[in-house]
């Protein structure tokens, strides 16, 4: 496990120990990255459980919008957990009482209607029960000032003493004032992670691994410490394949024998890895040189499906390295071996890696072609999720050139592609997003109507998932 991850999250752990055990302190900021806030909310939620807790937690995590504070929702959620918590306890029949929640009071603002559901929430509970802790983790925050503001305003009323207060923010420390505001009764925890040390540490365990002498095993192929020479063999440890072993079982099953011996495979792992460290260190040129390497001893073991993949890791290399002319060759040939090899989805994807590279080289009208020809390919190769994704792109790239026939056909061709799979896929495909631009492309040439209906279309795409009430051919021709 990497420190640069676990040191924040034991920063918070340590930080909600001392809050719940020091029942004077009002508050714990916590601010820390968008990829850890789950695990934060976990460890901060896991509090509940302390021995010294006397008070539930309520997650709350409704964003804050610039025209919706999502007070309202919080609310919801709010009796909600409250409901739960009293079937939970009714249920444990262990004799903690908490009242049933009255009926809601009207209040000039959200706000103002959170902080009465709030307080009547805290009359419902008895001992030993001594208030409630209220964890706020917003999604995202569009209105800084306003959520510094409103937090500000629930934590200074005297009718919610009873109320201790998690704030989690993500990136950005917009409620760190409050906790300043409160001195000595609040605690302040940076759970950010550095992405330099990240990148740093991550770069090390990939060398360890890629050195790893022959015959390691276990954690150390993973980066971990272990001895420079190959450990003598275990008594009850198969005896490795020899050549001639391998050759046999190769021709028996129609594998190549390279693959069936440790040696060559360690050789092309090592290879990876090391691509991987180099690329860390900000040294693409290295990295792509030894993916080549990596590419070759495949293509020396005839493993011609993992050349391609060596290949399509290679061009994103390239393109990390800003060589989009030097990606977009290596992603031609990628495709040209793909089609050797009768990969037609590895193709595709070779196709789609093309066009990225080409746009990323600013040359559009090739990219939008590339990407058309990508989704022939991986349409043809029932790759539904990867042809709608290419036809998408296509028609925004055609749609900026201001060909707006063209662009409609490239994003109908992504709808229809996305209604022949099942209704569960939609939403986890970028067609919506394709029925979105389509209906722009409608209202801007005065068909409200057409734009109205692809929009009803595109929310039916990302619900369909949980709602079969239509077939996918009467979606495909809903318009």
């Amino acid at each position: 496990m990497m420190d640069a991850i676990t040191d924040p999250l034991v920063r918070v752990a340590e930080a909600m120990q001392t809050f719940v055990a020091e029942s004077e302190m009002r508050l714990v900021h916590v601010v820390t990255n968008e990829p850890l806030r789950l695990a934060v909310l976990e460890h901060t939620a896991a509090m509940e459980h302390h021995g010294e807790n006397d008070r539930p937690f309520f997650v709350l995590e409704a964003p804050v919008e610039v025209d919706d504070d999502g007070w309202a929702i919080r609310a919801e959620e709010l009796r909600d957990d409250m409901d739960d918590l009293r079937a939970r306890l009714i249920a444990a029949n262990e004799g903690v009482v908490v009242d049933a929640m009255p009926s809601a009071k009207g209040a000039p603002s959200a706000l103002g209607a959170f902080g009465l559901e709030l307080a009547a929430a805290i009359e419902c509970l008895h001992a030993p029960l001594a208030g409630l802790v209220v964890v706020l983790s917003p999604l995202w925050v569009r209105d800084g000032k306003r959520w510094l503001d409103d937090v500000t305003a629930l934590v200074e009323r005297p009718e919610l003493a009873r109320v201790r207060w998690v704030i989690v923010d993500i990136e950005e420390p917009v409620c760190r004032p409050l906790a300043a505001e409160l001195g000595e009764l609040a605690l302040v925890v940076d759970a950010r992670v550095s992405r330099e040390a990240v990148r740093a540490e991550l770069g090390r365990t990939l060398s360890n691994a890629a050195s790893a002498p022959e015959g390691a095993a276990g954690m150390q192929l993973a980066g971990c410490a272990g001895p420079d020479e190959r450990p003598p063999p275990r008594i009850d440890k198969p005896v490795p394949l020899t050549k001639e072993q391998a050759q046999s079982f190769a021709e028996q099953y129609n594998v190549p024998s390279a693959s069936l011996l440790i040696g060559p495979m360690q050789e092309v792992r090592r290879l990876v890895l090391g691509a991987g460290a180099a690329m860390m260190g900000g040294d693409a040129g290295a990295a792509v040189t030894k993916m080549r390497e990596a590419r070759a001893a495949c293509r020396g073991m005839g493993l011609g499906k993992l050349s391609v993949l060596m290949s399509l890791v290679m061009g994103g290399y390239a393109m990390q390295g800003h060589a989009p002319d030097t990606a977009a060759a290596i992603f031609r040939e990628a495709r040209v071996d793909a089609e050797a090899q009768k990969a037609p989805e590895l193709a595709a994807q070779a196709q789609i890696a093309l066009a990225a590279g080409l746009f990323a080289a600013k040359k559009t009208e090739e990219a939008a072609l590339a990407y058309a020809e990508a989704g022939q390919l991986a349409a043809a190769s029932g790759a539904r999720m990867l042809a709608v994704e290419a036809y998408r792109m296509c028609g925004q790239l055609v749609a900026a050139q201001g060909d707006f026939p063209h662009a409609g056909q490239a994003f109908w061709r992504a709808i229809e592609i996305a209604s022949d799979g099942e209704p569960e896929e939609w939403c986890l495909s970028s067609a919506p997003e394709a029925a979105r631009a389509l209906a722009a492309l409608f209202r801007n040439h005065d068909r409200p109507e057409t734009a109205e209906c692809l929009e009803r279309l595109a929310v039916e795409m990302e619900t369909m998932g949980e709602s079969e009430k239509d077939t996918p051919e009467v979606m495909a021709h809903a318009c």
